[in-house]
């Protein structure tokens, strides 16, 4: 079995990454976790970012990467972790789980953004609609 679980730099992030941990454990399967960078809800038509923010951007996602390995690690599971940049995070993750053939997506219901949900919809109901495997959202 593989799990992909998604996870932003939320609080709430945490118990996404801890259920998908448990279920890699109990299941004996394969745990890919991935962060989506996406800069789209904060910067439209703001023309080009500066490269010091992207690099900013970029190191705190590989550091929540290292974060959600260590973790694992210490309940004895070991994980893949990716860095994706993406102006939907729904697709990115969509298109990995494609990709990589994974039997489960775990996500989120709410992430970073309470307002993105309005604006463009909610990367966990996306997913839903669009996986090509089990999704398990966690409230």
């Amino acid at each position: 079995m593989k799990i992909l679980a998604a996870i932003d730099n939320s609080d709430f992030a945490k118990h996404v990454l801890d259920k998908a941990i448990e279920l890699a454990r109990t299941e004996n399967a394969k745990l890919s976790v991935m962060t989506v960078v996406n800069f789209s809800p904060y910067f439209m038509g703001a023309g080009e970012m500066p490269p010091s923010v992207v690099d900013s951007v970029h190191a705190n996602a590989k550091k929540l990467m290292k974060q959600a390995e260590q973790q694992a690690k210490d309940k004895g599971v070991t994980v893949d972790t990716m860095v994706r940049e993406s102006y939907s995070p729904a697709a990115a993750i969509v298109e990995d789980a494609e990709k990589t053939n994974v039997d489960m997506i775990v996500v989120g219901h709410k992430g970073v953004s309470a307002i993105e949900r309005f604006l463009v919809g909610s990367t966990a109901a996306k997913v839903v609609s669009h996986a090509p495997c089990s999704v398990l959202v966690i409230r």
